[in-house]
């Protein structure tokens, strides 16, 4: 009984001690040397299995993985073959090969007359069978539920396949399944690490670099708070001359008033170093979620926010002044959109995270405009679209138009690529921002793009809008 107890765990991959996990081989070893007795295949049977198992280590895709299975049925079987397989996404089942015609293409799959089954399914002109995984790994794939069925394997034409071929294309079947559980894993995991990577970057993008504000924030505040000292230091000299020499009012007056502005400007300092702390904070809460990591994709959580109030405005008082600096004229625009009908149900911290982008990459980006605008110039226009998403499922656009030079069309086609680099850009960039606003954009049902304009570039985000 403890030995049954320790292979059922060593089958779930829990832990077991060395001994145990050699006893419970060793017992499989034994059961399938006595099962294979038992079947009795002939030898191009075994071949059959042999080239199977060969093949799909050989080959690592998915893909491969099904027209291998097609193949070895037309081959060593002379039967042909459709395989379908449960959609992740839609978790219906859909006809991803056949023995005639390949691959299916991933606009044509569809079920055709296959359903889900438990069991071998006999029907006018061929056998059903069901493509079963490991039951124990079935948590691993979230949508297969409580179910380890992946998929069906319809072989044809059914008058060729008699009670021998039927028991093998069971067994045939299952090495199936279990091959295809397998690199759905490994595929699910790539996924999952290729998201990781993604998300350090979009950290080290949103928040890391930014955060290198905070030294230049603490520079200043300590000149202010060395200046503020000086100027302490000259009140007390008037004070001390207003007595002893029957008062210097004047000077008094003007130390006062130095360290009045110097207070001022103390304060405004803090003000922007609590408004870039409250920034970065929010971006962080929203970047390190436990969910993210769990899921291997953002995950929202989405709320009720205006976009005036909780993401426009706190942009606008958040890079005015280094806009000023720099030269660059602020404009924002409203259409058809007044402030409090613009309440989106969306996932704040990332959504303030696109905009950001924006932003940021007008100060960074913007240039001499050639057309209408010569000087430099960033605007953010703001607009409701009734039908952009289909008849009464409106939408707000937002666009954010930057004066400089145009990118070419190519340019505009991939500006949203992971990793892509326009070949005019002058400041230093991994070219990750613009890729991570599709992402988060697309991720709550929106859309985004970009149009190059006689004396700039327009960026533009349509977000689902419920008046």
């Amino acid at each position: 009984m403890i030995e049954e107890a320790s292979c059922a765990l060593a089958k779930q991959g829990m832990s077991v001690s060395p001994g145990e996990m050699t006893y419970c081989i060793l017992q499989r070893v034994r059961e399938k040397k006595k099962s294979y007795e038992l079947y009795g295949f002939e030898r191009s049977r075994e071949e059959a299995l042999s080239t199977f198992f060969d093949l799909a280590q050989e080959y690592t895709t998915i893909d491969s993985l099904y027209q291998i299975c097609a193949s070895v049925a037309k081959e060593f079987l002379e039967l042909e073959s459709r395989i379908y397989v449960i959609d992740p996404k839609s978790s219906q089942l859909e006809l991803v090969c056949t023995s005639t015609d390949g691959l299916v293409g991933p606009g044509e799959r569809h079920s055709h007359r296959a359903v889900v089954i438990e069991a071998p399914l006999e029907s006018e002109e061929s056998w059903f069978f069901p493509i079963r995984g490991n039951q124990s790994l079935v948590k691993t794939l979230p949508f297969l539920g409580q179910r380890s069925i992946l998929g069906v394997f319809e072989v044809l034409p059914k008058d060729r396949i008699d009670e021998r071929k039927q028991f093998f294309l069971e067994k045939f079947t299952n090495r199936i399944g279990y091959n295809l559980h397998q690199k759905l894993l490994v595929q699910q995991n790539i996924n999952h690490i290729k998201f990781i990577n993604q998300l350090v970057a979009d950290i080290e993008h949103n928040v890391i670099t930014p955060n290198l504000y905070y030294k230049l924030f603490l520079i200043r505040l300590r000149k202010m708070v060395e200046n503020y000292r000086t100027i302490e230091g000259r009140a007390k000299e008037a004070v001390e001359g207003f007595s002893e020499r029957g008062g210097e009012v004047q000077a008094l007056r003007d130390a006062l008033s130095g360290l009045g502005a110097a207070n001022r400007e103390l304060q405004d300092e803090l003000s922007a170093f609590r408004s870039h702390y409250e920034h970065t904070s929010l971006f962080l809460e929203t970047l390190m979620r436990r969910d993210h990591f769990q899921k291997g994709t953002y995950v929202l959580r989405k709320q009720s926010c205006n976009f005036q109030k909780e993401v426009i405005q706190p942009l606008i008082d958040r890079y005015g002044a280094h806009f000023q600096r720099k030269g660059i004229a602020l404009d924002y625009r409203v259409e058809n959109a007044p402030d409090e009908e613009v309440t989106l149900f969306v996932d704040k911290g990332l959504i303030s995270q696109v905009f950001d982008n924006f932003f940021s990459n007008a100060l960074k980006y913007a240039g001499e405009g050639g057309g209408p605008r010569p000087a430099k110039h960033f605007s953010l226009n703001r607009q409701i679209l009734q039908t952009v998403f289909g008849q009464d499922k409106p939408g707000v656009r937002f666009d954010f138009f930057t004066t400089g030079t145009p990118l070419s069309r190519e340019e505009s086609d991939h500006v949203f690529d992971e990793g892509f680099r326009a070949g005019g850009a002058l400041v230093e960039g991994k070219g990750h921002g613009l890729h991570f606003v599709k992402n988060v954009v697309e991720i709550h049902g929106g859309l985004v793009g970009c149009e190059s304009l006689e004396d700039g570039n327009l960026f533009y985000v349509v977000l689902p809008f419920e008046k």
